[in-house]
């Protein structure tokens, strides 16, 4: 059964964000992949950090090492690293046994797909906790990859049905899944929650960072956030961006975030066959994110598939509207305030970014924040997934 938490009426999360006080207080394991930068993994971190401060026991469990070690230490986390890497997670089932024998937890909750086999697996030498299955993606069954994800995907569909509860950031994700893994256990929908304690319109950051892209002091700027990968699109996103540049001098596209050599190097090349070289910059990966979100005009998202694009969400927090591709919960989150595009029209996406652009105001960006603020905020995600896992084990102790 698939349950959309977002459908429930307004009375009903409030009753969710309000049961803080009288909640029990639970024994969870965030169980992840490693402490890369990540948004899977910073969302799973936030997460952690917004129940433990509800009063539940919560440690965090990896397979590998990271930077993000840092932001579960600034959470105040319990981590525990099995140093295991991915390419030998089945050695790990043991190491992930001992650990949750040792501390008892009522859940288990499983982000990605190898994370959610070691967990089935630990169950049956300890088959104590719930497990949960976390989703983050909308189309995981036809994700391009090579033979050992082609294999876990295999394995997941085959075992899903063995877990106690499904969580999906989009109801998109979750419906596709279901699709592909009819035997998957209950289901439900919680889009990811946005720290409102990180992002906010800064005024001053903006200033700076658009100083240190060494801007014009008139550029409308054109940013994405995200990795340099090829799910994330940035060749339709250079293809419209020339299409805005050859009519606007003042238009630039900034892109964030990381990628390899000949990735940057492929993307850099085709912003300037397509003219428009002098005016794309590959800015790197920035922790700064508020500013650096504070520094754009639009926000673009060009994803051939998507979850829940935290980034969308985080800009719109910070002010600042986005053109979005319609996959994963995208277009649920910028609703009537932002534009929509299918997944593989550049023509298309420049238009939006057109009326995007001419749309802008105080007004808009005051709608923006107002709406993640209303909708989306990682209390609000915590408040959910709290009472998801509680209803999990009260519907399981009655059996």
């Amino acid at each position: 059964m698939t349950i959309p938490i977002r459908a429930i009426d307004s009375r009903s999360e409030q009753s969710a964000l309000d049961s803080a006080s009288s909640e029990q207080p639970l024994s969870i394991v965030m169980l992840l992949g490693g402490l890369g930068v990540g948004g899977a993994e910073h969302q799973a971190i936030a997460l952690a950090g917004a129940l433990q401060r509800r009063g539940h026991r919560i440690h965090i469990v990896s397979l590998a090492d990271g930077p993000l070690r840092s932001s579960v230490a600034r959470e105040g986390l319990p981590l525990e690293v099995l140093s295991r890497p991915l390419s030998l997670a089945p050695a790990a089932v043991p190491a992930l046994a001992m650990t949750l024998r040792r501390l008892k937890p009522d859940v288990v909750y499983a982000f990605l797909d190898v994370q959610w086999l070691l967990a089935l697996a630990a169950r049956v030498f300890v088959p104590g906790p719930r497990i949960v299955l976390g989703l983050r993606s909308s189309r995981y069954f036809t994700q391009a990859g090579n033979a050992r994800s082609r294999v876990v995907g295999q394995l997941t569909r085959r075992v899903a049905g063995f877990a106690d509860l499904l969580v999906a950031n989009s109801v998109a994700g979750l419906d596709d899944f279901r699709r592909h893994a009819p035997a998957s256990p209950r289901g439900l929908v919680v889009p990811n929650g946005i720290d409102q304690r990180r992002f906010a319109p800064d005024a001053s950051g903006r200033t700076l960072v658009r100083k240190f892209w060494s801007l014009p002091p008139d550029a409308l700027v054109i940013g994405h956030v995200g990795r340099l990968d090829e799910v994330k699109n940035h060749e339709m996103l250079i293809d419209a961006f020339a299409q805005i540049a050859s009519s606007d001098p003042r238009a630039w596209l900034v892109c964030v975030g990381d990628g390899t050599a000949p990735r940057v190097e492929s993307l850099r090349e085709r912003a300037q066959r397509l003219g428009v070289g002098d005016r794309v910059c590959f800015a790197g990966r920035r922790t700064d994110l508020s500013a650096v979100y504070s520094a754009m005009d639009v926000l673009a998202l060009t994803s051939k598939r998507e979850g829940f694009p935290s980034v969308v969400a985080e800009a719109m927090l910070c002010g600042v509207p986005a053109v979005v591709t319609d996959t994963g919960a995208s277009a649920e989150i910028v609703g009537g305030l932002g534009e929509v595009t299918p997944t593989d029209d550049a023509t298309a996406f420049a238009a939006a970014l057109r009326r995007l652009i001419a749309r802008r105001s105080l007004a808009l960006s005051a709608r923006c924040r107002f709406r993640i603020l209303a909708d989306y905020t990682l209390d609000q995600c915590a408040a959910l997934t709290s009472a998801a896992f509680q209803t999990l084990l009260s519907s399981s102790s009655d059996r």
